[in-house]
């Protein structure tokens, strides 16, 4: 599925855009040369997913301009991909598009022509990419603009809603008890803590993998009534009660 998040656009440098020959907008925004992009986006469990920018480039001159674009990593999360679309798409190893579109004078690109690809692959954080346009026969006169993919991690209640957990059992228990799981992409940690009455942690451990099942022993505390605590990347998910009986 294809997403395309076009949420703010900070201005950090750029002439004012009624000099230039070739300028940006979007959805009848100018974007000013060297401004960045945040595509927002929160992650799922589809590696496929994609984030997109789209920008228009207008040619300000009064004869037509044959444009190239062209796409620079500044600083990628590793395991992501991204790749650029410039009247066709190209595979992720090209970094310039082999042919040029000319736009005519006066006029602006198709919102179908350019966009520019991510896709996070199940890795949250933040790539920064460099989009550039520029007059085929004069590189010199271009414009260009960063795009910050901010991919987060899916929130706790979604993570929850596509978690299955089992409750512990036995419960009564009385040497051990076990809780059958399996996580979701997006879970990065896992811990189960598990409290007296009077709220004082007793034990801790650590999931293991992202499906199968957590043994804990209890054979060393006595009896009564406690609380598991379960903690998805390091955010309390829910407490449940849980008896030892010898």
């Amino acid at each position: 599925m294809k997403k395309i998040l076009f949420l703010a656009v900070l201005l950090i440098s750029g002439t004012f855009a009624g000099a230039q020959v070739l300028t940006l907008h979007w959805d009848g925004q100018d974007i000013e040369n060297g401004s960045t992009v945040y595509v927002n986006g929160e992650m799922t469990d589809n590696e496929y997913e994609e984030y997109l920018s789209h920008v228009m480039v207008k040619n300000n001159s009064d004869r037509d301009i044959a444009v190239k674009a062209s796409r620079e990593d500044i600083d990628v999360v590793e395991g992501s991909t991204n790749y650029l679309c410039w009247e066709a798409c190209y595979p992720d190893d090209v970094t310039e598009s082999p042919n040029a579109y000319t736009i005519l004078a006066g006029e602006m690109t198709p919102d179908w022509v350019f966009a520019g690809h991510y896709l996070p692959q199940l890795n949250t954080g933040t790539s920064t990419i460099k989009y550039t346009f520029f007059n085929e026969n004069e590189p010199e006169n271009q414009v260009h603009f960063f795009v910050s993919y901010v991919i987060s991690p899916t929130s706790l209640d979604d993570l929850l809603l596509k978690a299955t957990i089992s409750e512990a059992y036995p419960n009564p228990a009385t040497i051990q008890f076990a809780i059958d799981y399996d996580f979701p992409t997006g879970v990065e940690t896992a811990d189960l803590k598990l409290f007296n009455i009077v709220g004082q942690e007793v034990l801790s451990k650590s999931f293991t993998g992202v499906k199968g099942k957590i043994q804990v022993s209890v054979a060393d505390l006595p009896e009564g009534i406690y609380f598991y605590n379960l903690v998805l990347n390091h955010e309390s998910a829910y407490a449940k009660k849980l008896i030892v009986r010898r």
